[in-house]
Parts: C-alpha cells; sequence; structure tokens
C-alpha cells in the first residue's frame, strides 16, 4: 500500500477511536444523570401529593367534626333521636339543622353531602340530598365506627348514588357524653382528582392517579376520562404499589406506553399513588444527546479524512517535486527550482538543492489577512459568550433540581415522622429546609440580574409616577394591615426603557416598604430634584436607615447590611439597580443614618431627559 492511503487511514482511527470511546462514556454519563434527575422528580411528586391528600383529608376530617361538636347541633340531634317523625319538635329540628349548619358547610367544605343518623338504628334523619332520608345505613362501616370515633370509609363506588364516594363520620354527644347522633358526610372526589391531576410543570406526559386494592383507578388519569372506580389497571408499577413497595420501576402504562413510573403504597387509605413519565420524553434530551455525538464523530471523521489526504498530499508532493528537481538539476539545469518549503527532512534537503541555484523569498502576511483573523477571534468570542450563558442557565437549572428534592424531603421527613425526631432533629430538618429554599430564591436573583445586564434597550416615553404609584398599591395589598403613607410626585416622566425603570422603582420601594416595618406609621416618598441642569431622582422613606460607613457595600451582590432575622432578602435587589443605572450612564447613591430613615437617588444619564414636567416647575 502506498504512503497517501496509509496516512489517510491512521488519520481516520486516530479521530474515529478516541471519539467513540468519549461519545459512548459521554452518552452514559447523561443517560444515567436522565434517569437519576427523573426519578428524583417522580419520588419527589409521590411524597408532595400525597401529602396533600392527607392535608385535604384531615382538614375535612376537622371540619366535620367541629360540626358535631356545635352546641346547636348536638341539641337538634338529641330532639331528632327522641321524638318521632311526624312530631312538630323533630320536623323543627331536622329543618333548623339543615338550612343553618349543614348546607352552609357544603358551601366552604369539601362536602357534596352531609346527613345525620339516629344511633340506633342506623336511619338517615336529617340530609342535605332529600332523597337519602329515611334509608337505613345500620350496617354500613361508617355508621358502625362512627358511634364511637371518626372514621374514614376509604373510597368506593356506592350504588345508591351512582358515582365513587369517600365517606367520613363523627359521634355526636350531648353535654353528658351520651350519643345521640352520627354525623357523616360524603367527600367531592372530584376536588382530590384536581389536587392529585394538577401537574407540577409543562411536561406533556407527566400522570399520576391513585389505585385501590381492587386494582381500580380512584382517580381520574391523564389520559383517560370516566375511569375512576369504572376501569381496573394492571400493570407492573400497580402492581409493586399495592403490596405496599415505595419505588421506581421501568414499565408499560394502562395505555401500553413505556414509562418510568414511581409508586407509593399510602397504608391510611388503602390506595396506591402513581406517577409517570413516557421514557420517549424522559430520554429525549439523551436522544438529542447521541445525535450530536453521532454528528460530531461524522465532522471528525471527515475531517481526519480530509486531513489524512492533506498530510499525504504534503508528504509525497514534496518527494515526487525533490526527485524531478534532482533530475533536471543533475541534467545541468541549474536554475531549476525544487520549490520545497517544509521543515522536515525532505524539505532540508529540497532547499540544499535550492541553495545551489539561489535563494527563497520570504513569504509574509498580508494586511487583509490580518483584518480575517481579527474577525474570526470575534466570532469565537461571541460563540464563547452565548455557551457562557448557555452553561449559567443549565447550571442553574441542575441545582434547581437537587434543591426541589432536599425542600420535598424535608418537608416529608417534618410531616411524616414527627414521632421519630426530637425536637432538635425537627429544628435541624426546618433549617435544611429554609436554606434549600434561601439558595433557591438566590439562584433566581442571579439569573434575573443576568437577564437585566444582557437585556437590550427598547426606549419610550415612560410614566415614573404611575409606575410608583401602582407599585405602592401593590405593596399595601400584601400587607393590608400596615399602616403607611405614599407621596409622589406627579408628572415625572422620562425617555428609556418601561420594564428596566420599573425594576429600579419596585427594588426601591420594596426596600423602603421592608425596612419601615418597624414603624407605627410608615412614610415613603417618590420625588425629583434638579441641580445644575441635571434632574435627580429618590425614594425616600423614615425607616431604620444604616451606617454611611458601609454605603459602599450596599450595591455589591449579596451584601447586606442587617441580619435575615431582621429583615430577610438575597442582597441582589440594589445590585441591579446599580446595573440598570450604569448602563443608562447614571448614577445611584444613598444617604442615611442609623435609625433616621434613608434616601437613595439617582440619575439618568445625559440622554434621558425630562419630557413632561409638572405645572409650575419649568
Amino acid at each position: 500500500m502506498k504512503l497517501g492511503p496509509k496516512l489517510t487511514i491512521f488519520f481516520l482511527l486516530l479521530a474515529i477511536v478516541p471519539t467513540a470511546i468519549v461519545g459512548y462514556l459521554s452518552y452514559e454519563n447523561g443517560r444515567r444523570t436522565i434517569i437519576q434527575k427523573t426519578v428524583d422528580h417522580l419520588v419527589s411528586i409521590n411524597i408532595f401529593k400525597s401529602n396533600e391528600l392527607k392535608r385535604w383529608v384531615k382538614d375535612n376530617e376537622s371540619s366535620i367534626e367541629e360540626l358535631a361538636q356545635r352546641t346547636w347541633v348536638r341539641e337538634f340531634a338529641a330532639v331528632l333521636a327522641k321524638h318521632d317523625i311526624p312530631d312538630h319538635a323533630y320536623q323543627n329540628a331536622k329543618a333548623t339543622i339543615i338550612e343553618d349548619h349543614l348546607k352552609p358547610r357544603l358551601k366552604y367544605g369539601g362536602f357534596f353531602e352531609l346527613f345525620l343518623m339516629c344511633p340506633r338504628h342506623g336511619l338517615i334523619s336529617a340530609s342535605t340530598d332529600e332523597k337519602q332520608e329515611g334509608k337505613y345505613r345500620d350496617t354500613n362501616p361508617y355508621f358502625i365506627e362512627g358511634k364511637s370515633h371518626n372514621y374514614i370509609h376509604g373510597i368506593y363506588y356506592s350504588p345508591v348514588l351512582e358515582q365513587p364516594a369517600m365517606t367520613m363520620s363523627t359521634p355526636i354527644k350531648d353535654k353528658q357524653g351520651n350519643l345521640v347522633g352520627v354525623l357523616a358526610g360524603r367527600l367531592d372526589l372530584g376536588e382530590l382528582s384536581k389536587i392529585i391531576s394538577l401537574q407540577t410543570g409543562k411536561s406533556p406526559t407527566e400522570d399520576t392517579y391513585l389505585v385501590n386494592t381492587f386494582n381500580f383507578f380512584v382517580t381520574e388519569p391523564r389520559f383517560g376520562q370516566g375511569y375512576a372506580l369504572k376501569k381496573a389497571v394492571r400493570t407492573e408499577g400497580v402492581g409493586a404499589g399495592l403490596s405496599g413497595k415505595d419505588g421506581v420501576g421501568f414499565y408499560k402504562d394502562y395505555r401500553g406506553e413505556p414509562v418510568i413510573g414511581a409508586y407509593k403504597w399510602l397504608p391510611e387509605f388503602s390506595m396506591c399513588i402513581i406517577t409517570e413519565i413516557d421514557q420517549a420524553e424522559a430520554f429525549a434530551p439523551v436522544a438529542r444527546l447521541a445525535w450530536v455525538i453521532t454528528g460530531i464523530a461524522s465532522a471528525l471523521s471527515l475531517a481526519a479524512g480530509l486531513l489524512g489526504l492533506f498530510f499525504a498530499r504534503t508528504i509525497t508532493r514534496p518527494l515526487r517535486q525533490l526527485a524531478a528537481g534532482a533530475e533536471e538539476i543533475g541534467s545541468g539545469k541549474l536554475e531549476q527550482r525544487v520549490g520545497t518549503a517544509s521543515k522536515d527532512e525532505i524539505g532540508g534537503l529540497s532547499r540544499a538543492f535550492d541553495r545551489m541555484a539561489g535563494n527563497l523569498k520570504t513569504i509574509t502576511v498580508s494586511r487583509d489577512e490580518l483584518e480575517q483573523r481579527v474577525r474570526e477571534r470575534t466570532a469565537q468570542l461571541e460563540v464563547a459568550n452565548k455557551e457562557l450563558e448557555a452553561f449559567a442557565y443549565s447550571v442553574s437549572h441542575d441545582l434547581r433540581a437537587p434543591l426541589r428534592a432536599l425542600d420535598g424531603f424535608s418537608a416529608a421527613l417534618i410531616s411524616g415522622y414527627p414521632g421519630k425526631l426530637d425536637d432538635q432533629g425537627q429544628h435541624y430538618l426546618n433549617r435544611i429546609q429554609a436554606a434549600s429554599q434561601r439558595m433557591g430564591q438566590l439562584i433566581n436573583d442571579l439569573l434575573h440580574l443576568s437577564r437585566v445586564t444582557r437585556r437590550e434597550f427598547v426606549t419610550e416615553q415612560v410614566d415614573l409616577s404611575g409606575f410608583a404609584r401602582e407599585i405602592a398599591a401593590e405593596l399595601q395589598a400584601e400587607d393590608p394591615q400596615r399602616k403607611a403613607e405614599f407621596v409622589i410626585e406627579p408628572q415625572m416622566f422620562v425617555q428609556g426603557d418601561a420594564h428596566l425603570l420599573r425594576i429600579v422603582l419596585e427594588n426601591l420601594l420594596s426596600n423602603a416598604w421592608k425596612f419601615t416595618s418597624p414603624r407605627p406609621r410608615a412614610q415613603i416618598e417618590v420625588g425629583m430634584a434638579e441641580q445644575t441642569g441635571e434632574h435627580i431622582y429618590f425614594v425616600r422613606d423614615n425607616g431604620v436607615g444604616f451606617n454611611m460607613t458601609y454605603a459602599d457595600k450596599l450595591f455589591a451582590p449579596f451584601q447586606r447590611l442587617h441580619g435575615m432575622r431582621e429583615f430577610p432578602g438575597t442582597g441582589i435587589g440594589l445590585a441591579t439597580v446599580k446595573r440598570i443605572i450604569t448602563r443608562y450612564g447614571g448614577r445611584v447613591w444613598p444617604e442615611a443614618a442609623v435609625d433616621q430613615g434613608a434616601t437613595f437617588y439617582f440619575t439618568l444619564g445625559g440622554i434621558h431627559e425630562k419630557t413632561n414636567y409638572p405645572a409650575g416647575r419649568r
């Protein structure tokens, strides 16, 4: 085989083998990462929604228990238990308990029916559904158990109601502790379906549902209608969940689609909760990565092949030229030039031949070539900036996932294991949860600061006074109990970017609102002054102020002059204000004293002159 093909094959192998190894390792690492993130996400959803289910049930249990303990409910229940149906006292007590107590609770609770049963034989003596009155429920578990304690009859299909039902019951006792009735309520399972099926993100295939011990859907799945307690589901995930296990698996769901599913057994409800996502969606980033790796490998292979051909020609051409030149010079043609400029042994030999006939010309790099290099470097810098921006976004996104898991699992431990942790352990968990939430806020604020820095200006006429009034109204609405006086100068108009200028006012007014919170009456002023032809805008408050010795630290990210327990925050707000004002070519500075309030001034540069003045100030 000639030298040219050998070099080409060598360069191809040199490019393909390392690329294949690196590509395979990158693919496998990406696949494992995606699987772990998906598993953590699905498990977190199960924990979160199971806690929401428990909270929903507990709230309704407390609601019906409170209703049963009302004085009038107990007295009217006693009347119903002692009198016969035709009696006037019976009818009066029944009407009053329904209209004044049971029906009003339907408007605010999670029940679609509330009814009272006689303690002796389970007769429904009063109900918000007239069709159920006069029926006996003495064999139902919610009547038998409800005579002595709070009882929850798990989700079942009621032939009487012709729909799924979940019933709670509780005893009604008089002042002497005698049982005078059993109060029961049927929960609105539509609200439960909303809680379970609520989507936690923009995933097109994420699906969460409940399954009972008979393998029937309890809540409606995302891709089915009318399934609740009418259609059975038998998948590997459901089977594992109903067997009392908590975990994650890869299997086909009720549609026959391959999914990644997390299952969790809920012993207190005799149900399991299932959260699934299509494998096609979960592995879409890995598939894209595979295409990228394939594209890179193909490009490198092509480049290696071309490079091999180039080097083959680079090596073989001088050899042919050298042979031809040697023959010409050997024949007596001393004006002949080999013309090989390579620095290897072949080039040295050719130059030895050429020196016998003359000197080589110096090759210089032209000025047009230099401009081309500058353009290439500029393009490379732009690509690097975009890659850096994408990297920052990716890092922040990757940081959020473990923080959500940390926050979710901490909440699960706090609510799910109260009896297994002492006060110190609970305290540590609370601190972990607070720290994860604070770190998530820091990430959001950093991204916000980065976007503000990159945003392009959209110049238009901006009403600073209008913005200030809107922000003041929002702050007051968030805490209507606070007494505050806002003084906002009218008709402050400037030319600038409305979005960025609103951010400036939001941060300054939010700071003033926060640091006046200890005052019995906050006083916050937004205005404008003019000095030597320059318009100066300010936000002034009567808050706690600060020591001006440390004023330079205010506008640096994460710098704070007050403790987190006194005044919460991340220290990004004033840094954002500083960057926006600096982009305008303006200045921002504070004036303050400890316990005497603070004033923040800012200018917008000469090109952002005021376009409309208050009357009498032109």
